[in-house]
Formats: C-alpha cells, structure tokens, sequence
C-alpha cells in the first residue's frame, strides 16, 4: 500500500485506490483478503497481547504458597511477633492486595510450622553439638513481666572448623525452689537432652549463693562472671551514706524526674533539637534509668546526664 493522499492509498499489486477513515486499516485488510488472498495466506507476525506481558491476569500462586507460609514463620519468629498477627484484619488486608491467591494461615497452622522449624534446628544444633569436643554453658534465673521464674541454658562450643558458635538451648520454667541442689539438677536435665552432659567444661553464673555450686554438683567447674565480681568490688550496690552512693541517688531521682514528668521531657527534647544535641539518627536522646540487677547501667545514666547535663539545667530553671 502506497499513500496518495489524506484519505487514500494505492495497492501496489493492482494500483487499485482505497479510502480510508480515521486511520483505519479494515478496509486494506478486507481488499487484501478479497483480492490476493495467496498475500493474506503468508503468516505474518501479530501484535502480542498484554496477557501475554502478565498484565491483567493474577499470577499462579501454586508453587509458593508453602514458601510465603515459611517465610512468615520466619518473620514472626525473628521479630517475636504475636500470633495473632495472622488473625489481624490489616494484615490480611495486606496479604490479599500483594498475593490475592494466598490464603494466610490460621493461628495453629502457624504454630504447627513453629514447632515444624523448631524441630529443624535442634537436628542442625545437635549435629554441631555432636561434632563440639568441649561445651561451656552460661546459666543464669530470671523473672518475666508476669512474675514467672526461668532459668537459662546457653553452650558455647567451637566446631571443627574454629567457628564460636552459642546456642540458647532452653530457657525452663523454675516452679521448685530456687535452691542449688534444684537448679543443679535443671542444668543437668537440660544437658541430657542434648547429650552434652559428659562434654561441659564449665559452667558461667554470676556470684549468687544459690548459683555457685550449681556446675559442681554435676562434677562441672564453676566459674563466676568477673563483670559481677567487678561490679560487686566497687561497693556501689550497696546501701551506704558514702559520698558515692549519695551522688547515684540523686542523680536517679533526677533522672526519674524527667520519666514520670511528661512536660519535662518534652522540653528537654525540644531544647535537643534547638541546640542539634541528637543521637546518630537525629532523633533526642532518653536519659538512662540506674538498675542495680542491670551491669554499667551507673556508667551509661552518668554518661547520658554529663551529655545532656546544660539542657537538663535549662529545663529545670523553667
């Protein structure tokens, strides 16, 4: 076809002239078919469709529905989330606009994959825990928000390849007596069921009566945390009229001033943002509460205070 004209186009075949209207092409198709059908029989190459491009269609959610399910049980294991994350009506609302062929899980389908991943890395832990020569363990109580006590059970271990490697192998309930005898035979419990118990060397705790001959008892060597040895030396845990104990009251009454005054804190933000005294974000820095069970906590409230020491004058001058 040859253009003549606004409207028309010669065939180059029989020179025969054709209009044309708006820039359609249905009436050079109908010629061509009409009157050299053996042209039209050639195959020629058509547009593709945007179906073609996976445009307009849903993507086939078969293969990866079972990898999505994984991978949330990653995210929610990593981050601690609660479970009933998947019961959360947004997050639903998420999942179907990003896979609307995947179907979230309920509460005890994830659960089952938990125990499922959980069963993995014990069999992979167990297999480094076989292949380990020595295993020192560190040990320590604690209380949950709710009040209920738990004592832990990390081993430390290098591979036959010198990789350090440390596991939190059971974090267990402690309803009997915290008494040494009890937490001995919890260790030992634990380091049975990993087959261990004839592979440690030591056993890390900190200097509480209760905590010292819990490695002995199971023929283990006991060994303290030299932080807590350090931290009990210096005598600053200790309720004294020393000049040292007066200045850590005070400066946690100050501290506390600012945690349960809403108004001072907000103030001593904004004078952290005047003045561009900021963390590495940009964002105010929080002044550091003394816990006597926390180590260096006295270290890191004095650092915070001396840092923010001219805004925290201003702010009480007010």
């Amino acid at each position: 076809m040859q253009k003549i004209g606004n409207s028309k186009v010669q065939c180059r075949l029989c020179l025969r002239q054709l209009y044309y209207v708006g820039g359609s092409t249905s009436s050079l198709k109908h010629h061509l078919n009409a009157m050299h059908p053996d042209v039209m029989s050639v195959s020629t190459p058509t547009q593709p469709t945007l179906s073609s491009f996976g445009v307009g269609i849903q993507r086939q959610c078969t293969d990866s529905k079972q990898k999505i399910t994984a991978l949330l049980t990653k995210v929610t294991v990593a981050n601690m989330l609660p479970l009933s994350l998947v019961d959360n009506a947004e997050f639903r609302e998420l999942m179907a606009f990003i896979e609307p062929n995947y179907k979230v899980p309920c509460r005890q389908t994830l659960t089952h994959r938990m125990e499922s991943t959980k069963s993995e890395v014990a069999k992979s832990v167990s297999a480094e825990l076989e292949s380990a020569s020595a295993v020192s363990i560190t040990t320590d109580r604690w209380t949950s928000i709710s009040n209920d006590a738990y004592l832990s059970f990390t081993a430390a271990y290098i591979t036959p390849t010198w990789e350090l490697k440390a596991r939190t192998l059971a974090n267990t309930p402690m309803d009997e007596r915290h008494t040494q005898s009890n937490i001995a035979a919890q260790l030992l419990d634990v380091a049975k069921s990993w087959s261990i118990d004839t592979k440690i060397m030591a056993v890390m705790h900190d200097g509480a009566s209760n905590m010292k001959k819990s490695g002995s008892l199971n023929n283990w060597v006991d060994t303290s945390c030299a932080a807590h040895k350090l931290h009990l030396a210096t005598g600053i845990d200790k309720v004294t009229n020393s000049t040292l104990s007066k200045c850590i009251s005070a400066a946690s009454h100050l501290v506390g001033h600012f945690s349960h005054s809403p108004l001072a804190a907000n103030e001593l933000n904004k004078c952290q943002l005047a003045m561009a005294v900021t963390g590495e974000n940009g964002q105010p820095l929080k002044l550091v509460q003394y816990v006597k069970t926390t180590l260096n906590s006295i270290y890191d409230m004095f650092e915070r205070l001396v840092k923010l020491r001219w805004l925290v004058i201003a702010v009480l001058s007010l």
